[in-house]
């Protein structure tokens, strides 16, 4: 072979490999690999962000209902208002069972002679339930439904469903006891909650009353009653334990500063 045919020989060979031989340049399938990779990433983040926003942050609130709930004496109480709660619950998640409810009396600023005989209808039922809950494409959680109920009307006035990313440990809530919210509150009140707000009623016209289950403290089931003093929101004005089953005053707590402080 003559040097002529070897150069050109080695010549042909050098521009197969450049070339890339007959299945083509693999320079040019390349160039759209990576936009083509990129273009799909962009494509699952935003499927991604999608899902995330149209996946609910809580379940939906149930139909609000017609009908109230009855009123003992002047507005409902605790008990009363506590079916209509509940059906709330049932409408709004299967397994939903209470977490914690009050009873909130807003007393008149002028306190009369003696002991209150009876409380005013005007205030605040709150209830909140909690329930297992696992939104589209998240973990399992739960959810609570908060129902605020008017006493004075004994209708619902206000909801809120939120969900939680974990669930709290769910425990049964107390049962119901010989002595109700009403008449616990008014055993607080002859027991020191009449005279504390008799002191300074501009400051202290709001109490709350709520259940404790046996088992979670040191007493057995009970009712806390709390006076709230205006001027230290921080903390109780004055906290009464009343025995759910006997009406015993179990104990009694009082942080709020002394009536003259401010008059």
């Amino acid at each position: 072979m003559s040097e002529r045919e070897i150069m050109a020989e080695q010549g042909g060979a050098v521009a197969e490999l450049a070339g890339g031989g007959a299945s083509g340049p693999p320079w040019r399938s390349r160039r759209w690999l990576i936009p083509a990779l990129l273009i799909v990433q962009l494509l699952l983040a935003a499927l991604a962000l999608a899902v995330w926003v149209w996946t609910p942050d809580a379940p939906a609130l149930p139909p609000l209902p017609d009908t109230a709930a009855p009123l003992a004496g002047e507005g409902a109480t605790y008990e009363s208002a506590l079916p209509l709660a509940q059906a709330q619950a049932d409408a709004w998640l299967p397994d939903a069972r209470l977490l914690n409810a009050s009873m909130q009396v807003d007393w008149d600023w002028t306190v009369p002679p003696g002991m209150s005989a009876a409380l005013p209808g005007t205030g605040w039922l709150t209830y909140t339930f909690i329930a297992p809950w696992q939104p589209p494409s998240r973990p399992p959680g739960a959810a609570s439904l908060s129902v605020v109920i008017e006493r004075l009307s004994g209708r619902i006035v206000s909801r809120e469903t939120r969900g939680w990313e974990r669930a709290p440990e769910f425990r049964p809530p107390p049962p119901p006891a010989a002595i109700d919210a009403a008449r616990a509150t008014l055993l607080a009140e002859a027991a020191g909650g009449t005279d504390f707000r008799r002191g300074c009623p501009q400051y202290r016209h709001l109490s709350r009353t709520f259940p404790i289950a046996a088992g979670r403290t040191d007493w057995p089931q009970h009712w806390v009653v709390l006076y709230e003093d205006s001027r230290t929101p921080d903390q109780h004005g004055l906290l009464l334990r009343i025995d759910a089953a006997s009406g015993e005053v179990l104990d009694r707590e009082s942080h709020a500063p002394d009536c003259a402080a401010n008059s």
